[in-house]
């Protein structure tokens, strides 16, 4: 009897001293986390793939404006409208239309070197006067007065002046193929004032 009353005292007394490190341990505090840190990963996760950052040429290429292409023009209807697709056809780019303006005689030079000769230029701006016109031997003739300023891929600007002449044949005589209003010479050349100041008053009879 006096044995089983020493075990159970003994027992008794260790559970008394466990108590209060077991309670110490459940209140310990969890480390504490910094402000903007992240969790840290669980074991066996894979780590988290770094942000992609955007290549500076790519966002470059994403803000850069759109360069504005004019709607298209192909109107043979008066001389002022001819001269207007005519440039119309050069600020989109499209060579073959513009040189199609030109009267069979008047293309004093190949395709070829005509489209070279606006390599470096990125746009003009156009400014016209009042044709005037003159019949004779069946066909109407027009002089048309004309400025226009000339943007090179360098940033130069240019102001030209001068004038056209163009020339439709009866449309009632004409057999096929039909030959529309065309151009049939011009001469520029370059002009100091502003584009809005440097259109001719008037230019020689057609």
């Amino acid at each position: 009897m006096n044995y089983r009353h020493l075990i159970f005292t003994s027992i008794a007394g260790m559970a008394l001293s466990l108590t209060p490190a077991l309670a110490q341990e459940a209140k310990k505090p969890e480390p504490k986390q910094e402000t903007g840190a992240k969790p840290a990963a669980p074991a066996g996760a894979a780590p988290e793939a770094p942000a992609l950052k955007e290549a500076p040429a790519a966002k470059e290429a994403a803000e850069a404006p759109n360069q504005s292409v004019p709607d298209y023009l192909d109107d043979r209807s008066t001389p002022e409208q001819l001269v207007k697709s005519y440039y119309n056809a050069i600020n989109r780019q499209e060579y073959a239309r513009a040189y199609s303006y030109y009267a069979e005689e008047g293309h004093t030079q190949p395709f070829p070197q005509f489209q070279a000769g606006y390599e470096n230029t990125v746009s003009v701006e156009l400014r016209l006067g009042k044709a005037e016109s003159e019949g004779a031997a069946g066909s109407t003739y027009w002089s048309l007065p004309l400025a226009i300023e000339s943007k090179q891929k360098d940033g130069k600007l240019t102001v030209y002046n001068g004038c056209y002449r163009l020339r439709l044949a009866n449309a009632a005589i004409q057999g096929v193929p039909f030959v529309p209003l065309s151009i049939l010479d011009g001469t520029l050349q370059k002009f100091d004032k502003p584009l809005d100041q440097s259109v001719p008053e008037g230019c020689e009879a057609p």
